[in-house]
């Protein structure tokens, strides 16, 4: 049976640029993230979880669901993992994301 190929929908935040934002969504929660660093996935993160309601910069390190995760990626039904200076942040899956650039937004999910 030959395997059918389908690509990727989500966000890969090594490919945007500095000061680009996304705006999420999960299961109970709202988040912004300013994109610092895209190479190093450094992005300045607040949300509606009392733990990062100050803007805090962290590093996105994956996103993980049932089937495995991806590396510096977004992806809708997928938990973001995120490392701060004092542990790992995990997040609810994803529901929604909208990316945002000078002059243009993107609903990704």
């Amino acid at each position: 049976m030959k395997e059918q190929l389908t690509p990727d929908i989500g966000i890969d935040v090594r490919r945007l640029a500095a000061g680009a934002s996304i705006l999420l969504e999960t299961d109970a929660r709202l988040y912004e993230f300013k994109v610092i660093n895209p190479s190093l996935g450094l992005v300045e993160i607040s949300s509606t979880d009392p733990a990062l309601h100050q803007a805090t910069v962290g590093q996105l390190l994956s996103s993980v669901g049932p089937n495995g995760g991806k590396d510096w990626w977004i992806g809708k039904g997928l938990a973001m993992r995120i490392r701060f200076r004092n542990g790992i942040y995990t997040s609810g899956p994803v529901a929604s994301a909208t990316v945002r650039g000078r002059g243009w937004h993107y609903d990704v999910l």
